[in-house]
């Protein structure tokens, strides 16, 4: 404990060589240099910064997708990602797009909810009374809404429902949050209005919290090509957009598959998300929350064919924000956003539903076809030349080597890549 206690009043060089001092056991390299942890001084102060007990940073690779055009524009996309596949199947979609009208967008109003939860001698008319106090509400908030107001935001409408079961009144409280998440703003209102609620209502407040349900902040995104685009070599355009069709019915309709389904969906617009600073976390609970809003759990996409035209559509809320928080304050994030054309928030939510959209279309016809190991495959290959020792040029040269003689291991990685550069010297 008295490590702990060390640990949090330390700044973060001194902790550490503190965690390097006090790691039990024998010494490895990995275990006590801390340059694996990240070593840029700047970056050391930034994570400092932006989280407690800080003791480095992890670089997560981030790559550029594209050209996708969405609403006529051509754009490319910022994508920070662990996973081999995404920048590629991404960019994959978005060529094959591009040259059939790309992908159109569109987005609700960005209103979030503050959410208030009152219990004690309530009962369901306890909501009646809230929804009549309405305009004194408003009133009460009209200080803590005002610089939201004043960017065209702020107080949206109000409701209240009694939660049967547990006896508690839920109060909501929507706000337009503009170009932000919103999350600070959110929950100082839900603690500025909680003690008026107990004033109304005679209840008290249990819970005063933001909502990431975001069911009002809506993106959309479709697609259309000519099924004969979508040829293989496995099948004709025609048969692999039939196959497509089914494969998004079959997620729609069965939760195994669909949970798989929305994860490659968010495969791209998380990686957007961390690039430029917003909440991974917020976005995917909210998108898988609404993957279930009818009861089952189902796939978020849909596609049909009209006339020999596959057509696609996605529409899940995207609570993405241009400003607040991390977002504009890393340095990577304003980055990002300048790449992505320095957007507002809802048209930033539009750009990562139409990237949505697109990894599902890749994956799908990857998924229906040829299959999605081949190309994971060839990446395995690529960490495995990696960790043999291969640097630069050779590792897509010794990657080859590694896919043609079928190598499997590190351990043989390693050995083969030691006579692979003893024939090459010869």
């Amino acid at each position: 404990m008295t490590f702990w206690k060390k640990l949090r009043k330390e700044p973060v060089r001194e902790r550490r060589r503190s965690i390097s001092s006090d790691m039990p056991g024998p010494k490895s390299k990995i275990r006590t240099d801390f340059s694996f942890t990240g070593f840029d001084e700047d970056l050391l102060d930034l994570s400092e910064v932006m989280i407690e007990q800080a003791v480095g940073y992890v670089g997560v690779p981030l790559g550029l997708a594209g050209p996708f055009i969405i609403d006529g524009r051509e754009i490319r996309i910022p994508l920070a990602t662990e996973e081999p596949s995404v920048v590629a199947a991404a960019s994959f979609a978005g060529r094959l797009l591009s040259g059939h009208g790309g992908i159109s967008t569109q987005s609700t109003e960005p209103v979030m909810a503050a959410q208030v939860f009152l219990e004690g001698n309530l009962d369901i008319s306890s909501a009646g009374k809230i929804l009549d106090s309405r305009d004194d509400i408003r009133e009460h908030l009209q200080k803590t809404l005002k610089s939201m107001e004043n960017r065209g935001g702020g107080w949206r409408d109000i409701d209240a429902r009694w939660i049967a079961p547990s006896r508690a009144l839920a109060v909501n409280i929507q706000i337009d949050v503009r170009d932000s998440m919103g999350a600070n703003l959110l929950n100082s209102v839900a603690e500025k209005v909680g003690p008026l609620l107990e004033k109304i209502t005679g209840g008290r407040v249990l819970m005063a919290i933001l909502s990431n349900r975001s069911w009002d902040r809506i993106a959309s995104a479709r697609l259309s090509i000519p099924a004969g685009e979508l040829k293989t070599m496995g099948f004709d355009g025609r048969e692999t957009a039939r196959r497509i069709v089914r494969a998004a019915r079959i997620a729609r309709e069965d939760f195994d598959r669909a949970v798989t389904h929305n994860k490659g969906i968010m495969n791209g617009i998380s990686a957007l998300a961390l690039a430029t600073g917003n909440d991974t976390r917020a976005i995917e609970a909210a998108a898988h929350a609404y993957a279930a809003r009818y009861g089952p759990y189902h796939g978020l996409s849909q596609y049909w064919i009209e006339e020999g035209t596959l057509h696609g559509s996605l529409e899940l809320p995207l609570p993405f924000a241009v400003t607040g928080g991390a977002v504009g304050f890393h340095p990577t994030s304003r980055w990002c956003l300048e790449q992505l054309g320095s957007p507002d928030g809802p048209g930033l939510s539009r750009i990562a539903a139409a990237l949505g959209l697109a990894q599902n279309l890749a994956a799908l016809r990857a998924l229906v076809c040829e299959g999605i190991q081949k190309g994971h495959m060839n990446s395995h290959a690529r960490r495995l030349a990696y960790n043999a020792g291969a640097r630069g040029k050779s590792v897509p040269a010794f990657a080859a080597v590694i896919c043609s003689e079928n190598i499997r291991g590190h351990e043989a990685a390693a050995k083969r890549f030691a006579r692979w550069i003893e024939e090459i010297d010869a």
